[in-house]
């Protein structure tokens, strides 16, 4: 005699082999995978052990574009009532705005509970400084994205430019920029914040170095012995990103690499900073906390999940970041990983597969045989 359990397990698992068999590259043929996997397997708590976290560029989008496997790997895991995040490194804007862009982009309400980018955890600092130098981002997004999360005197290179442009004679900013320019306060700097990938980097990288050499973060001033008097903290360190190009393209890691260079040439020490976002043990303990707060209130589980299925396109930050806490891995093609990339022993996934769609019904099969061997 067969348990209805094993039976609806035996049932899932015929329909995972049905979703193997047909074609990947028909979208109607995606389309029946979903409806054949939701025929056989309704009744299955299938969320109830396991949750995903998902980079978005790379894996879901590319530049502006939604990749087409996103959008259906998401609308599974929402039919299935499977908990996903998103675990990005990328930012620049609030929580609130990147939400609602996504949301329009993949076809798929999210909630900012489902939602961190690099600089979220920055949210933490707030009690921590006051007076920061906000670095990175289009205009004064990144002003902004500091204040909501309730920073007190947030200064971006606009208004020390406007106060004297020759601080850097060679800007970019435009009669519009100058205006959006605030007044200073004469208290020090407490800290250097990079809350996105900075757009003129010359500009950025003068001002952070002349802050963090300054005496006691006095703007204008410099110590004697070039000592480093204010900390810095880069929100992520991916060299490499991915957009419509068809190439990887630089990103915050290297800008972080320039300023660590800059500043090692100019005081003869190394640069101490604190990095997060991913691969960083700490960006990896926040987002396994708050997937189990969301978990918990959007679908009631009050135990821990027990396994969490990071899905990324960049070995060196998803899959290096994942592996190091515990969590599977999973690595696309449609990113910043080309077949062929050396991996070292630290960024191999558990598995290599063609798209965010194929990961997410490789996961679902391995916990269907999971489940069997109980």
């Amino acid at each position: 005699m067969i348990s209805a359990s094993a039976a609806m397990g035996f049932g899932l698992a015929r329909s995972l082999w049905a979703l193997r068999s047909v074609a990947k590259s028909d979208a109607c043929s995606l389309i029946l995978r979903r409806r054949h996997l939701s025929s056989t397997s309704g009744h299955l708590d299938l969320g109830k052990n396991f949750a995903f976290a998902f980079d978005i560029d790379g894996v879901l989008v590319r530049g502006s574009k939604a990749i087409e496997e996103g959008k259906q790997a998401l609308r599974l895991l929402q039919e299935h009532k499977i908990p996903w995040i998103l675990l990005t490194n990328g930012g620049g804007k609030t929580e609130a705005e990147r939400v609602a862009g996504l949301s329009r982009e993949l076809g798929i309400k999210i909630s900012e509970d489902q939602f961190i980018q690099s600089h979220t955890p920055f949210k933490r600092l707030v009690n921590t400084y006051d007076k920061v130098l906000v670095s990175g981002g289009d205009g004064d997004k990144c002003r902004h994205v500091a204040q909501t999360y309730g920073f007190k005197d947030c200064v971006t290179s606009v208004d020390l430019i406007a106060l004297n442009p020759t601080i850097w004679p060679f800007h970019r900013f435009t009669a519009a920029d100058m205006k959006r320019a605030q007044s200073l306060s004469d208290s020090p700097f407490d800290a250097v914040l990079v809350f996105n990938d900075p757009r003129d980097w010359g500009c950025e990288a003068q001002i952070i170095i002349d802050i963090l050499t300054s005496q006691a973060g006095k703007f204008g001033t410099k110590n004697p012995t070039l000592d480093q008097t204010v900390p810095i903290y880069f929100s992520n360190n991916d060299l490499l990103w991915a957009n419509e190009y068809h190439l990887p393209r630089f990103g915050q890691g290297a800008f972080r690499t320039s300023i660590e260079k800059l500043f090692l040439d100019y005081t003869g020490t190394p640069l101490e900073s604190t990095i997060i976002g991913k691969p960083f043990l700490f960006t990896y303990e926040y987002a396994h906390s708050f997937l189990n707060e969301w978990r918990k209130s959007a679908f009631g589980y009050t135990e821990d999940v027990q396994r969490v299925y990071m899905v990324g396109d960049n070995p060196a930050s998803d899959i290096r970041g994942g592996n190091s806490y515990g969590w599977s891995t999973l690595l696309v093609k449609t990113g910043v990983y080309q077949e062929g990339d050396h991996l070292d022993a630290k960024s191999k996934p558990r598995a290599t597969v063609a798209n965010v769609l194929e990961a997410v019904l490789y996961a679902i099969e391995h916990e269907h045989e999971l489940s069997l061997r109980k």
